[in-house]
């Protein structure tokens, strides 16, 4: 049996289990019901010091339940499927909504309201990672520890490489009619060396990624080769002294920062009042340079899906438009409250109820170059790796340890650490210079190189 056919058939099951568990849910007294399930297979390898540190492999299947009652909402999971399991499901579901407080905005969404014609074909599951044997992921975790440490004298060891696949079946169905089923695939690699630097020192070079499909992973020999750059290039690093500076985001930095910012765009927090972003739609906030994109049907990509988490379609949505503040993220509970309509914003996995979330979200590339935007700063931080966390998502206060490069006449003279960076979200929204050409998928997250006009670099 191919895996396309044994997906296939554990979709079929899945909807009628959900189908079944809506059905108990109703005659238990729930006045509406959803059901959402779930079926994960996985497998993950980890070397270290050329000998294989783990081979882990798992299939999960569970259901989450949701009901209403009077308004009041009840929510129990489980990973037994059994008719008798569904029943007492049911029943525990319709118990803790009676317990619960009623709210006018709770409403599961009807066929109508997630009506947006046929699905279209996102390319989400590759044959290849579906058929990806344990022995393949093990070749390729040790080459990328074997070529790493190759790559340099002073990387003598590596803190593990390793290699991973993934792949999942979703099913909603709810009460008014509603049924979806998406399938996802997913792949990802990567390596960590250590360079030595010093006689009790080490710097770390981190890089890899995670795409759906096994021909747009990087072969093991780049993604080594990139990490041992990363390692190598910080060999020496030291602390500059305090100053207000051009700062330089590399890729990796600046999808960081919009993950940072993710937040204040969700409609729960638009109502709650809980973000630094009290502008209204429409309204100036960022640099005419900015285009941010949250966008869940992309194809190929690693956040995409036709559906929300709640079977509403999902969509191309720009937060951001050329600075302007453009558009308020909503599932379908804070659309209600807010008297309008879901933007396919609903995250979940079965053991959870739904929240909004991100999708692929991206700034959108520019024009320059990476090596045209460093030339531009004739003093300054290029910043390429952040330490502990540090943006309170309440007054978008922004503040990390970095490292990277100081940067002289568009030159990176020496790496750096022992800093920290700081501005605001605003400020730093507003004093985007330069966008760079260098847009990358890694993950779901993406950004192109940036170039804020000033922050504070705090140092010696």
């Amino acid at each position: 049996m191919s895996d396309a056919t044994r997906g296939a058939q554990d979709a079929d099951a899945l909807e009628r289990i959900g189908a079944e568990a809506v059905e108990r849910a109703l005659r238990a007294g729930a006045a509406q019901a959803e059901a959402g399930l779930g079926s994960v297979r996985s497998l993950s390898v980890r070397v270290n010091g050329g000998a294989v540190e783990s081979v882990k492999q798992s299939a999960t299947r569970g259901l989450g339940l949701r009901v209403l009652v009077g308004g009041a909402q009840g929510f129990v999971t489980s990973t037994d499927l059994s008719p008798a399991s569904l029943d007492d499901l049911a029943g525990h579901a319709v118990a803790l909504a009676r317990f619960s407080t009623p709210d006018e905005a709770n409403a599961f969404p009807t066929p109508e309201e997630a009506d947006d014609g046929p699905p279209p074909d996102l390319g989400l599951v590759d044959p290849a990672v579906l058929e990806l044997p344990a022995e393949r992921c093990i070749a390729m975790a040790l080459e990328l520890e074997r070529v790493a440490l190759a790559c340099d004298p002073r990387i003598r060891r590596t803190d593990g490489a390793g290699v991973s696949r993934r792949d999942a079946r979703s099913v909603l169905v709810n009460s008014h009619g509603l049924v979806r089923r998406e399938a996802d695939a997913s792949v990802s690699a990567g390596v960590a060396p250590l360079a030595e630097d010093g006689p009790a020192k080490q710097q770390s070079g981190w890089y890899g990624m995670v795409k759906c499909w096994l021909d747009q992973l990087e072969s093991p020999e780049a993604i080594a080769r990139e990490a041992a750059r990363r390692a190598l290039a910080r060999v020496g690093a030291r602390p500059v002294p305090t100053a207000r500076v051009p700062v330089v985001l590399s890729p990796d930095i600046a999808a960081a920062w919009l993950g940072d910012l993710f937040d204040a765009f969700s409609g729960e927090s638009q109502l709650r009042r809980t973000t630094w972003l009290t502008a209204t739609p429409g309204e100036t906030i960022a640099s005419p340079l900015v285009t941010l994109v949250d966008d869940g049907r992309m194809h190929r990509g690693v956040g995409s899906s036709a559906y929300d988490g709640e079977g509403i379609p999902t969509r191309r949505n720009v937060l951001i438009e050329r600075g302007r503040f453009a558009t308020i993220l909503y599932d379908h509970y804070h659309a209600r409250r807010a008297g309008t309509r879901s933007t396919g914003s609903a995250v979940r996995g079965y053991a959870s109820t739904p929240t909004i979330g991100s999708t692929n979200l991206f700034l959108e590339a520019g024009r320059e170059r990476p090596e045209a935007i460093l030339a531009r700063v004739e003093r300054g931080l290029y910043v390429d790796d952040q330490g502990s966390y540090g943006f309170n998502p309440t007054t978008g206060d922004y503040s990390y340890q970095a490292q990277g490069f100081w940067v002289e006449k568009g030159v990176k003279v020496f790496p750096v650490e022992g800093v920290t960076v700081a501005a605001s979200a605003l400020d730093m929204l507003r004093g985007v210079a330069a966008v760079g050409s260098d847009l990358r998928f890694l993950g779901s997250t993406a950004s192109p190189t940036l170039l804020i006009a000033e922050m504070t670099v705090s140092g010696e």
